[in-house]
């Protein structure tokens, strides 16, 4: 049995209270051995995993722990998925804390069950407009809503009132889709909780999220202009928006590509950065087979013009972005003994920087 101690003296075991979960929540994909004894040790050791999380409740602590299992694992929900899951964690939560039936009746005739459903029906008129990046944070931010109907402050501390809830979820939602915050994807590993990682070296691997919300409800900052920043070797540095973002393309799961970025240097690493930061772009480009198409659509981002050359080589470039980006995780360009570059990489790279999804490498050296 695998226990944790809580700050009010009571005794929550973990194992029993996610298989409970499990079950009311409607949820199958996770409760197997493996996923299972995962979710146990994060739940295990919360606090120290995700510093930013002021709640001791062990209610909200296993809704955070399942939609931090969603988000890191990229799982996508379907609209009905996501009415599910907010409709029974809020049902979970009442059964778990023994509310009674007049007790619901009254909570249904109150106007904060009013602006309930009107946050639920705010996101699932808007759930299929958002990009992936943001659907996988939809969980974490349906936790953050029904934690302040139960306990009016949410699992970061901040009280918030009944009549403050929806625009705590406006201003929330609204940071998300503007990139000012974003929910931590992966585990904070400090040297508190580094034994319970394998083979995790605190010199080599680590992940800092340093997004605070201000005084102001629904107001975030950010201190890095990274959202999840992974610091490798002291220098690299990764975001995990830049990681999803290479998954995508490369069809990869997060792990591989997390793994085989370590194995980059910072120079390799910034160029990959710079094309994810234009991931749109690259999307909106490839959708066009016709080159006078294609010429019009980049000279009009570009505010400049390029040669039919330069356009049909960008044209290739970005079309084969895939091979390019697998080749540069694997190290497989390998530079010419004679000229000390590969071509194939280098001709790539060219047509990227025409196109502007990545940035001139001379003006990064003069900076």
């Amino acid at each position: 049995m695998i226990s944790l101690k809580m700050s009010n003296n009571c005794i929550v075991n973990f194992d029993n209270l996610l298989k409970k979960s499990y079950k009311e929540l409607g949820i199958h994909n996770i409760d197997n051995s493996l996923h299972h004894a995962h979710l146990i040790t994060i739940a295990n050791k919360f606090s120290l995993y995700f510093k930013d999380i002021k709640t001791s409740n062990p209610y909200i602590i296993v809704l955070k722990t399942i939609a931090y299992h969603f988000q890191s694992n990229h799982i996508l929900m379907t609209k009905n998925k996501i009415y599910d899951f907010f409709v029974t964690s809020y049902k979970y939560l009442i059964s778990s804390l023994g509310k009674t039936e007049s007790n619901q009746l009254e909570s249904k005739s109150s106007r904060f069950d009013n602006i309930i459903f009107e946050i639920c029906d705010d996101v699932l008129n808007n759930y299929n407009i958002y990009d992936d990046f943001i659907k996988i944070q939809i969980p974490n931010l349906i936790v953050d809503v029904v934690a302040i109907v139960f306990f009016k402050t949410d699992p970061y501390g901040k009280k918030v009132s009944i009549f403050q809830t929806k625009s705590y979820y406006i201003a929330k939602k609204e940071a998300l889709l503007n990139k000012n915050y974003s929910y931590p994807s992966n585990i904070l590993v400090t040297s508190e909780n580094l034994p319970l990682v394998k083979d995790a070296n605190p010199k080599n691997f680590y992940i800092k999220e340093e997004s605070v919300l201000s005084e102001e409800i629904g107001e975030f900052t950010s201190k890095s202009n990274l959202d999840s920043m992974c610091v490798l070797n002291d220098v690299q540095f990764l975001d995990s928006n830049m990681i999803f973002r290479i998954t995508q393309i490369t069809k990869r799961d997060y792990s591989s590509v997390k793994r085989s970025l370590s194995t980059l240097n910072k120079k390799e690493i910034k160029k990959l950065y710079d094309i994810c930061n234009n991931y749109n772009k690259i999307i909106k480009y490839s959708k066009f087979d016709n080159i006078k198409d294609f010429k019009l659509e980049i000279e009009q981002e570009l505010k400049r013009s390029l040669s039919d050359k330069q356009v049909r080589h960008s044209q290739i470039s970005i079309k084969k972005i895939q091979f390019y980006m697998e080749n540069l995780l694997d190290n497989k360009f390998e530079p010419h003994l004679t000229h000390g570059i590969n071509h194939v990489k280098h001709n790539f790279e060219y047509g990227y920087r025409l196109a502007g999804l990545l940035k001139n490498s001379k003006s990064d050296t003069k900076k």
